[in-house]
Order: structure tokens, then C-alpha cells, then sequence
């Protein structure tokens, strides 16, 4: 979604004489959206590349370090929002997010989700 965005955001900013073939301007979007992905990919599996196996294993170990802390900082709450979670855990609310959907699909917490802005009823 966010890439249609980027290329939609790309086709506003061209300046009125400069329509040009807008099939060969969104292919231009795309060839560089597509580098930008490459990138990226490069990036991750560079570092991915790096870490032992003694590294996987302390990071296993830190995620359920966190997820026993996470479960704990949850169970006196009827709710918790993520920026509460997070903030008690000294973690990124993406991290926070990337945790709990972990321990849901474990079975060992339960998601609620509404549209940001609606009041809780």
C-alpha cells in the first residue's frame, strides 16, 4: 500500500508540461521502487549472513526473556495498548506490535484491534 502511495505521491509532483507516456513514467517508478527493494533485500540477508548460531540462540533466548516480561506486564491488565507495552518493555511500539502478534499466534494472548481515533465501547 505504502509503494502505491510513493507512486501516486511520484505522479502528482510531475509539473504540467511534463506528462511525457505515462506508461514509460510508472515503469520509471516502478524500475526504482524495484532497486530500492533489492536494496533492501541485499541488506537483510548481508546481516542475516553474519549471525551464528551462537547469536540466533541468545536471541531466541532474549525474545522469551521478553515474552515471559510482556506476559507479565499483561496480566493484571484487562487491556493494554501497545504504547503502554511498549514503554513498560523499553522496546519500539513495531517491536511491541511484532511481540504480541508472536504470542498470539502461540496461543498466549488475545489481539483487539479498532480504527485509532474510536472510542472503546
Amino acid at each position: 500500500m505504502a509503494m502505491m502511495q510513493k507512486m501516486m505521491g511520484q505522479m502528482g509532483n510531475q509539473q504540467e508540461g511534463e506528462a511525457g507516456n505515462p506508461m514509460q513514467n510508472m515503469m520509471g517508478m516502478c524500475m526504482g521502487m524495484h532497486a530500492e527493494m533489492l536494496t533492501a533485500v541485499h541488506k537483510t540477508a548481508s546481516m542475516a549472513a553474519f549471525a551464528t548460531p551462537e547469536l540466533h540462540m541468545l536471541f531466541g533466548e532474549w525474545m522469551e526473556s521478553l515474552e515471559r516480561e510482556a506476559l507479565t506486564a499483561m496480566a493484571d491488565k484487562d487491556q493494554m495498548d501497545v504504547a503502554t507495552l511498549a514503554a513498560a518493555l523499553k522496546i519500539s511500539e513495531e517491536s511491541a506490535i511484532h511481540l504480541v502478534a508472536h504470542l498470539a499466534s502461540k496461543g498466549k494472548a488475545v489481539l483487539s484491534i479498532r480504527a485509532p481515533g474510536n472510542s472503546e465501547h
